[in-house]
């Protein structure tokens, strides 16, 4: 299905436009997450405006909000669905970037360095999440349905990750309350942009009114 919805984008101007817009917008949230990771995790200097990035990202959100409204004011009866997809994709991808701008206001209240097994596999999983969004570009533009089945598949397996992450720090006495709050704060930031990720893949995958779950969980959708 997703593969009809790109060929009719392309033959619209202004959803031809939208949908190029998401692609921006998914690039330009790659890029928020992987910069605001490495002030927090790297202690690099801030060279960017985080709120800045946050704004362009949200005028995107709205040109590709408005390209749609204007294109079913003018095809009224022309594959709502597929313009349905689109709006849709745009919020999760916006949800990125407020993630991105908490990552940095999280790394101005803790500058200290970031040492230790948590912090290790908090790594471990941004290195992660850096891949998914790859994955979740090149699934988007291409309409791969595989792909979009692989990224669902992988945040199964990363967010069970994240909460036994949460777990461990609540019960782990050696921690201060400062260090428990940043790992457990972080865990969840990935989370969330890992599931952002996943709904957009799932919009490849999937119907419209199943968007956002797993294929196993749509047998009883």
């Amino acid at each position: 299905m997703f593969a009809d919805f790109l060929k009719f984008w392309k033959r619209s101007s202004l959803l031809k436009e939208a949908t190029e817009e998401v692609v921006t917008m998914l690039e330009k949230a790659r890029y928020m997450f992987e910069f605001s990771m490495r002030v927090m995790m790297e202690e690099e200097r801030e060279k960017e405006d985080i709120y800045q990035l946050d704004r362009e990202l949200n005028l995107l959100q709205v040109d590709v909000r408005r390209k749609i409204l204007e294109h079913l004011a003018i095809n009224p009866y022309q594959d709502i669905t597929s313009s349905l997809v689109l709006s849709i994709i745009v919020y999760d991808i916006e949800r990125i970037g407020d993630y991105s701008k908490n990552t940095i206001e999280l790394a101005h209240l803790y500058p200290e360095q970031m040492l230790g097994t948590y912090f290790d596999q908090i790594r471990e999983i941004e290195v992660q999440v850096a891949e998914l969004f790859n994955q979740t570009i090149n699934c988007f533009k291409k309409g791969d349905v595989e792909l979009g089945k692989e990224i669902m598949e992988a945040h199964s397996k990363l967010a069970p990750r994240c909460e036994k992450i949460v777990e461990d720090v609540i019960k782990n006495p050696k921690l201060t309350a400062k260090e428990g709050v940043v790992i457990a704060l972080l865990a969840r930031y990935l989370k969330r942009v890992s599931a952002h990720l996943k709904n957009v893949a799932s919009s490849v995958v999937n119907p419209f009114h199943r968007l956002t779950y797993r294929p196993e969980e749509m047998a009883t959708i």
